[in-house]
């Protein structure tokens, strides 16, 4: 497992801000990402930030661009994000790359939010304020010409399905989703994984295996 730590391009400003007035809530100010199939580029947070912005009239969300994460191998890449609550919720907007370089085609994409990273992460509650601008959804999901259909599962899972992610192929920025970030927590995680496309020896496999279970059962009916 690969773990590096950076601090965000808004992380001076977080500082410069705290020596004159209260920091504000849910902050992201620096970030770590862990995976042992994969790489994160860089995180940066465009600043100044707009704080407990969600769903407020006027105020846009702060913009998080993950540029960009490179799979070589079939499995999560995990971000936590350590942030300053002090009484709301902001919303983030989240613009990424993601590069394909596994030998294998992704035929679907899942995002989650939780807390902890690797074998301790854990999802996060549907309705404890970390989700993916739940209730009301009422933010654009955009996932490029990949993956056209997608789905919010509990305001916590996003499942981004109905195309192919060709091996070798990437986009910077590729998805764009918004997050709401509460008050009350101190750090969560952004944990992302692909789905690949079985090869097909795999299938001849699962063939074989489908077969032998007929043959089993019309022998013991």
């Amino acid at each position: 497992m690969t773990t590096k730590r950076y601090l965000t391009a808004g992380f001076a400003a977080v500082l410069a801000f705290s020596s004159v007035g209260t920091l504000e809530a849910g902050e992201i100010i620096s970030y770590t990402w862990s995976s042992g199939i994969g790489s994160v580029a860089a995180v940066t947070i465009v600043s100044p930030p707009n704080p407990i912005n969600d769903d407020v009239a006027g105020l846009s969300p702060n913009t998080l661009i993950v540029d960009q994460k490179d799979y070589i191998g079939i499995g999560p890449i995990d971000i936590e994000f350590t942030v300053v609550p002090t009484g709301g919720t902001t919303e983030y907007v989240i613009v990424e790359g993601v590069s394909n370089g596994t030998g294998l085609d992704f035929s679907q994409y899942q995002i989650q939010l939780g807390f902890g990273m690797g074998a301790g992460f854990v999802l996060s509650t549907p309705g404890d304020g970390l989700d993916f601008d739940a209730p009301d959804f009422n933010s654009p999901v955009s996932f490029a010409a990949f993956f056209p259909s997608f789905t919010n599962i509990g305001g916590n899972e996003i499942l981004a399905t109905g195309g192919i992610f060709p091996n070798g192929a990437f986009t910077t920025p590729f998805f764009n989703f918004h997050i709401d970030v509460p008050d009350g927590i101190s750090t969560f995680t952004l944990r992302q994984f692909p789905t690949a496309v079985p090869e097909p020896a795999s299938l001849a496999l699962l063939g074989l295996a489908g077969l032998s279970m007929i043959r089993r059962s019309r022998l013991h009916s």
